[in-house]
């Protein structure tokens, strides 16, 4: 995979499938609740501390999908893309011995004019999460983002979830241009 492609290979699906079901086992074994007893004697798991990594990961398959290849957002999307990619592909192939096929399936999505505002706004709020939030995970996010970016062209996540979220961030964008003209 050359550095300007928006293409995906076995190994990059499997390196954010990896990503993805790591968090939700350090969630689970961590236990979520502080220690706190469940009705069932257990540690009780709370959900809520899972919403920073699913918004990031909505973005990066947003981004993913959505980022015009020549605009920084759409250039960092690359980046991240070709280097988890070739991460996995090298997983795959010298770690387990496998193949890394490509396996891309999506196609860009379009979003109108209020949902690429919506989209630039989502995108200063998770840099300003990054930078100035202490209490939420920042690794988590990031982690967060590149499995979706890795994720969001295969065909059953961008077909899940590409045109909900893309659907979502229009609605969203035709609201906001309706109350800022």
């Amino acid at each position: 995979m050359n550095l300007g492609s928006t293409a995906v290979s076995l190994g990059g699906i499997t390196l954010g499938t990896i990503i993805v079901v790591l968090v939700i086992q350090r969630w689970w074994k961590k236990g979520g609740g502080g220690g706190k007893k469940g009705d069932d004697g257990g540690s009780s798991r709370d959900w809520k501390q899972l919403i920073p990594f699913t918004l990031a990961l909505a973005y990066g398959i947003l981004a993913v999908l959505a980022a015009g290849p020549i605009s920084a957002l759409g250039l960092l999307t690359r980046f991240g893309l070709w280097g988890g990619d070739s991460i996995g592909t090298l997983y795959l192939v010298y770690g387990v011995g496998g193949n890394s096929p490509d396996v891309t399936r999506a196609v860009p999505v379009i979003l109108t004019s209020g949902g690429y505002a919506v989209f630039a706004i989502w995108t200063a709020v998770v840099i300003g999460q990054y930078l100035w939030s202490k209490r939420l995970p920042r690794l988590q996010s990031l982690a967060g983002i590149l499995a979706g970016i890795l994720l969001g062209l295969s065909q059953g996540v961008a077909g899940t979830a590409a045109v909900p979220l893309a659907s979502a961030v229009n609605i969203a964008g035709g609201w906001y241009s309706g109350v800022v003209q």
